[in-house]
């Protein structure tokens, strides 16, 4: 069973990944994780799957980040470059969206 330290020391981590507070929570409380006073939970049993969504959720930020950015960039280039810029961008996105499915 887990203890309210390995919960803590999980937040931490997925902290360091660059989730947020609200992130964590969501997360954690998408896969069952009980706050400390709910009782027992064996969190070992859980954290390949939480790692696992914590990682896909920050894909999927950087994803939309980069995206937002790449948006501004159509002004600094003409359409050619731009529709060349966009197709690359696209493969490479596409191709992290089907890793994160």
């Amino acid at each position: 069973m887990d203890t309210p330290a390995q919960v803590v020391k999980l937040t931490y981590n997925l902290s360091g990944i660059g989730l947020s507070e609200q992130d964590i929570e969501e997360l954690l409380n998408k896969h069952g994780v009980p706050k400390a006073e709910q009782g027992p939970y064996n969190l070992d049993d859980h954290l390949s799957d939480i790692y696992l969504s914590a990682y896909k959720l920050k894909l999927s930020k950087v994803i939309n980040e980069f995206e937002e950015s790449t948006e501004h960039i159509h002004t600094l280039l003409d359409d050619k470059h731009y529709d060349e810029f966009r197709k690359n961008t696209d493969q490479i996105l596409n191709a992290v969206r089907n890793i994160i499915k």
